[in-house]
């Protein structure tokens, strides 16, 4: 893939894989909705929760349709994409590295004991979307 094929390529990755992890996310809250399922200390779980995940990951979406669409300077929105990118994979790693094993296996549906690697692939993904868009602008 030569560099003006990624220039147009990655924002467009990062943009889908920006809308899964919100969705990998956000999937549990609407699968298992019922009260006292022990989602809120899963969610919780570190020292920063998921929160600042979902937070990045709107952001990135932001920035990955600035990018598209050209709307800033490419450098600018390049260096912002590669900080948040692996920002984001940082947060979600630590998040899914303390969640505690007891924690995963009370809750009520056994793919939960797969969720918070699905969200760290994910955020993986945005990152290397993010740092193949910054590369391509600023090589």
């Amino acid at each position: 893939m030569g560099g003006m094929e990624l220039r147009e390529a990655a924002p467009l990755a990062g943009l889908a894989t920006a809308v899964a992890t919100l969705g990998v996310v956000a999937a549990p809250q609407v699968v298992l909705d019922t009260p006292g399922t022990g989602l809120s200390i899963y969610y919780g779980s570190g020292p920063l929760g998921i929160g600042g995940v979902m937070f990045l990951a709107a952001i990135l979406l932001i920035v990955f349709l600035s990018a598209r669409h050209e709307r800033r300077d490419p450098a600018t929105i390049a260096g912002i994409a590669a900080v948040g990118g692996v920002t984001q994979a940082g947060f979600t790693a630590v998040w899914a590295l303390s969640v505690r094993a007891e924690i995963v296996f009370s809750l009520p549906a056994a793919w939960m004991q797969h969720h918070r690697w699905l969200v760290l692939a994910s955020s993986l993904a945005v990152c290397v979307a993010a740092v193949g868009y910054a590369w391509s602008v600023l090589k």
